[in-house]
């Protein structure tokens, strides 16, 4: 609290009902309007002034890519069965054989609908290869709800931002 405001409620504050009480009381409200009022604006101009935001901060998700330029996606299906909104996230999957013999699940399609996402974090706990992440992108507004899905092209980053992704969060 301000050392003003300190001193104005100890002198307003007798202890009892007074005829002065309402008249303590505005003196109060002036002094408090009156300190906030010489205090420096804590107003960002947004567009031209962008927000620091917290490494924590949950904007858009995101695929990341692996080091070799492939993509980091399993096709587990982990996020989409622990998400609270059911389909919110579509994965379709098929099967290849590798030149080893092997196979090998490839995600096909992948889409995520932000319109309707909670941000509440489970997919990306709960993605084991740590592929689905949140970035910083939050300036998500559209006209339209079509636009707000987000198929696989759309989601996954570069090999570079990923790599700047697994910098600044110190997973890499």
């Amino acid at each position: 609290m301000h050392p003003i405001m300190k001193l104005i409620n100890k002198l307003c504050d007798t202890g009892q009902d007074t005829i002065f009480q309402p008249v303590t009381e505005i003196c109060r409200g002036l002094a408090t309007v009156f300190v906030h009022a010489l205090r420096p604006p804590v107003t960002l101009e947004y567009p031209e002034v962008m927000p620091d935001l917290s490494p924590r901060f949950r904007g858009r998700l995101a695929l990341l890519r692996k080091e070799d330029g492939n993509e980091m996606c399993t096709g587990c299906q982990m996020c989409s069965k622990v998400c609270p909104c059911l389909d919110l996230i579509q994965i379709q999957t098929s099967k290849i054989e590798t030149p080893e013999g092997k196979k090998k699940i490839i995600v096909d399609n992948y889409t995520i609908d932000l319109g309707r996402c909670i941000f509440c974090g489970n997919c990306t706990d709960v993605c084991k290869p740590s592929c689905l992440v949140f970035i910083d992108d939050f300036e998500l507004a559209d006209y339209s709800r079509e636009s707000l899905v987000f198929t696989k092209d759309m989601l996954l980053l570069s090999t570079e931002e990923s790599n700047l992704w697994r910098k600044k969060h110190g997973k890499g």
